[in-house]
This record gives C-alpha cells, structure tokens and sequence, in this order.
C-alpha cells in the first residue's frame, strides 16, 4: 500500500470516530425536551389509531428525524399512559416529578412521567411557603401556628400539601426541620420550602394532683409523671396494673391540668381537647357508655376546655366561653337535671354563663363569675352552697360569696379567697375545716380567722391546704387518717417555703419547695417525709435511667 494510501485509510478511521462521536453528541439525552417530543407524538398515535401506542417504536411515524434521538432509557407503560424513563440520578428524577406533575411517581429505578397536552402544564409554577408564629424562643410548650398565604399556584388553587415534622407543639425538645411542597389544581408539585427551627425545654413543675391513691406530677414542657393504684385503669396507660413509683408515659405527653375523682381521672390537653380514664358506674368517663377504660379515652363533644374538676362521682369542664359543663352521677343534684339519675354524657349547665373558674365538692360545684360572684349548684344538705339555707336547689343559684377571686370545695363544705386574700367559708364544720370549732355547720359565709394573705387553697374531703403569697403552707380541718384530731385553727407547716407545687388528697399533703423537695406531710407534727424531685423532666429521666444501667 503506497504512503498516500495509508494515509487516506488512517483519515477515514479517524473520520469515522468523528462522525461516530459527532452522532453520539447528537443523541446525548435531555429529558424534559425528550418528554414533550413523545408526549406529542403519544397524543398523534391516538388521535390516529383510537389506542396508546405500547411501545416507542410505534411512535416513529409521528417524530420528525426519530433515528436522531437516543431513546433507547425509555419505554412506554402497558397502558401507555407514562413515559419509563430507566437509572435517572434522584435529583433529576425529582426535578422532573415536580416539573411534570400529574400523576407522575417514582418506583425504584425507574421514574413514570404522566402523558399530558402540554398545555395542560401549569402556566404559573407552583411555590411553597410558609411561615410560624412564634418563629423564635419556641419551647415544648409552644403552641405554633402556620401561615400559607405565600404560596403561589395557577389561581390561587392548591389541591393537596405535603408536610414533613409539622407540628403545633413539639413535645421533645431539639432541632427539627419542617418541610413543604404543594400541588396545583393541574397536579403539579412545587419545590419544598424548608425551615429549621430550634426547640427547648420549658423547665420547672407545673402541677402535682393526687386523690384516691392516683398521683400525678405535670411539667411545664407537657411531660407528666404518675404512680398509683390501678384496679380501674384510672391511669389511663392501658393496663389495671398499679405503678409503684413515679413513672413516665408518653400518653400523657400534652397534658396540661388533671383533675382525680374517685377510681377515675380527667386530663386536660394544651389544645383544649379532654381525656379520661377509669371507673365508669356512674357515666364519669362521659364516654356514652358505662364501661371503665383503662386507656384515655377523649370526651367527644368538649372543645376548648380551659378548666377540669372531679367531684366525687362526677366531672365539670369550662371552656373558653365562660359555659360549664357536667356529667356523671346525679343522685343529690350534681348535674341540675331532674331528667337524669346520671349522664354518660356533658350536659351544659343551665343559666350559668361568663364563668372564670369551677371547683367541684364531694357531690357540688360552684362557678366564680369574672364579676367575683359564685353560682353553686347541687348538693346543699349543709348549707356548703353559702346560700344562707340548707336543703335541696333545683337550679343554679346565686350564692352569698362576694369579691371572690378564687373558689374551693370538699366534702359538704366550701371556701373562697377574697380579693384581699381572706378565706371565707360555709357548710359543714364537723372537723374544723372552716377553722372553728364549737358549731358544726355554716349557712351562711364566715371569715376564718388568724389566716391573711392566702393566694390560693386546696381542699379535699375534710381537710384545706392554705398557701399564702409569700410562699408559706397553712392546714385546717381534718388529715382523715388514724388517730388524727381535727384541727380548728389554721397551722403553719414548719420548714415549708417557697411552694412550687401543691395538692391535697384529703388524708395527706404533697408539697414542693423551693428546692424542689417533695414533701408527704401527714399530720402536723413536722416530720415529714421528703423525695426529690427535679426542676427539669430529663433531670429526672436521666437519674431513671442510670438506675436502670
């Protein structure tokens, strides 16, 4: 072969390589561009042949230059309504699910772009948005609220969203990403719209309730601690079996205030919403039946409910309206509604409107009105209701109580804290419970006296648990425990300052201090028993834990 020979033969090899590489450039894959080429054609083949084409192959008549395009990473679906697209990198395939929309999805490898006109693409590509109030400082506590109005879509119209980590409280706390994306009435998605936001722990105890053998310890970051007996499931945790010792269940996480009746229990959320659990003979779970539950069952039909108290046998609710509802047992009045021997379900308490707070006694209530008036209803056999009388309502009445800012009541006898922090009590006295002795029983309200300052009471069965704004605890009355003599004057409990947390079960008083000591006080001799508890719930998590190791 002479030297211009090989040389012409070398400029074809490499010609060849060129051209090859040059129709390899030209059949390099853009998806979005190849979609509507196919799409196009899809809609062709069917408006000639009444079917979808079944494969790509079909589609050659109807694509101009068709051996141009590599289409060799696409197939056609049986029914040939989506375009196969084979090993697209996650990213891409997203992007083109988003771009696409419709009922385009993605099964592993392979991604499915819905067939579509084009013209049935939004016009207006849809944009996610949202923002948070509060946006800052949020604890796990914090009720948020989220605001759409800055997405965007064809019309204004969204048709479906997606979230991730949406939350109206976060219970634990950390840092958490909330994502979302929406879809156009055209089934297009948009991006996601992300933010990330940082959750604390709300520390300290926001209550302590305690009555016929339940206990209940509830932080401010929504977390609650419990012990007790459980023959009734009265703890609401699934089971009758009893817990010894304080314990943690994330069925309680929300809570916010508990109220104990006798083997059952009604538990207040943060979103208003009302729980119980327990004993059921007289309808007060308020579930509709007279089954117990050992699971906390919510009362359907109470919404925003600001306030929850147990009688003996029976609940009340007030909610954000000031309305007060009852239900349970009804034998000496309870509910006001001759037409019942009890109710299993709330009944809304007639004629009793702009309520600020309810306390509920053994078998009564009474209602604190923001104009510092009480209306009392049910039993009045000792004149408890401090209506000057004793002896059977048949409505909700007006009592005698005046300037009142806070109402409290136990077994057959009632007590309020005045305006300037005086006590004022009516009913039964039999065990010095209205701080007297010599009568036993008051109709009409009498001051207590050598008690002054007092900000709040506890009272259950026969016995007042007084605390005073300087942080000091004050008893009367009865501890109902064996050998115990009723004490008529109030008494300042030794070595108790700073209260945190208090509550009464009628036989002890469980008090925390300033350092966070939980005192189990039984009589007024002093000694009194103490268990640690912590500020901060994980404080008290982590020591579980290490005792578990």
């Amino acid at each position: 072969m002479t030297f211009l020979g090989i040389f012409i033969t070398i400029g074809s090899i490499f010609g060849a390589i060129a051209l090859l590489s040059k129709g390899k450039e030209e059949k390099s894959i853009h998806v979005y561009s190849d979609y509507k080429i196919l799409l196009n054609a899809v809609i062709a083949y069917k408006e000639a042949n009444k079917e979808y084409a079944k494969s790509i192959q079909k589609l050659e008549p109807y694509i101009e230059n068709f051996n141009s395009y590599d289409f060799s990473k696409y197939d056609l679906s049986m029914d040939g309504k989506f375009l196969t697209v084979f090993n697209l990198m996650p990213e891409e395939a997203e992007e083109l699910i988003n771009e696409i929309g419709g009922d385009s999805y993605i099964n592993g490898k392979f991604t499915y772009l819905t067939l579509r006109r084009i013209h049935d693409l939004s016009e207006v590509k849809p944009i996610a948005h949202f923002s948070m109030k509060p946006e800052d400082n949020l604890t796990t506590t914090t009720h948020i609220t989220y605001d759409l109005s800055g997405c965007v879509a064809e019309n204004g119209e969204i048709i479906e969203k997606k979230w991730e980590n949406k939350m109206s409280v976060f219970h634990d706390p950390g840092i958490y990403l909330i994502r979302l994306k929406v879809k156009d009435k055209n089934g297009n998605w948009s991006d996601y719209f992300e933010k990330e936001v940082k959750v604390t722990e709300e520390s300290g105890i926001r209550a302590i309730k305690a009555y016929d053998g339940s206990f209940f310890v509830t932080y401010n970051n929504g977390k609650t601690l419990s012990y007790g007996k459980n023959d009734f499931g009265q703890l609401g945790i699934g089971t009758l079996n009893p817990i010894p010792e304080l314990a943690y269940s994330n069925l309680y996480d929300g809570v916010t205030e508990i109220a104990c009746g006798e083997s059952f229990n009604i538990f207040r959320f943060y979103d208003g919403s009302v729980f119980t659990a327990g004993n059921n003979h007289h309808g007060e779970l308020a579930s509709g039946d007279k089954n117990a539950l050992k699971l906390l069952t919510q009362i359907w039909g109470l919404e925003n409910i600001k306030q929850v108290e147990a009688g003996r046998r029976f609940g009340a609710a007030l909610d954000l309206n000031g309305d007060v509802f009852v239900w349970g047992d009804n034998t000496e009045g309870q509910l006001m509604n001759d037409d019942y021997i009890d109710s299993p379900y709330p009944i809304k308490l007639p004629g009793v409107s702009g309520i600020k707070q309810i306390a509920c006694g053994s078998n009564f209530g009474l209602a604190l009105r923001y104009d510092g008036t009480v209306i009392g209803w049910g039993d009045n056999s000792y004149g408890q209701l401090g209506l000057g009388f004793k002896g059977s309502i048949s409505e909700p009445t007006m009592t005698l109580y005046k300037n009142v800012k806070k109402v409290a009541a136990g077994d057959r006898f009632s007590c309020v804290v005045t305006e300037n922090g005086k006590v004022v009590g009516a009913g039964n006295n039999a065990f010095g419970q209205l701080g007297s002795k010599g009568k036993n029983e008051f109709l009409f309200p009498e001051e207590i006296l050598k008690i002054r300052d007092v900000e709040t009471l506890d009272i259950r069965d026969s016995l007042v648990l007084a605390i005073l704004k300087t942080g000091k605890a004050f008893v009367w009355g009865n501890f109902n425990g064996p050998g115990s003599k009723p004490i008529n004057d109030p008494f300042e409990l030794v070595g108790i300052q700073y209260v945190k947390a208090f509550t009464n079960n009628g036989k002890k008083c469980f008090i925390v201090d300033g350092n966070y000591d939980l005192n189990v006080i039984s009589d007024i001799s002093g000694k009194n028993e103490k268990n640690k508890v912590y500020e901060k719930f994980y404080d008290f998590m982590d020591t579980v834990h290490s005792k578990t190791k």
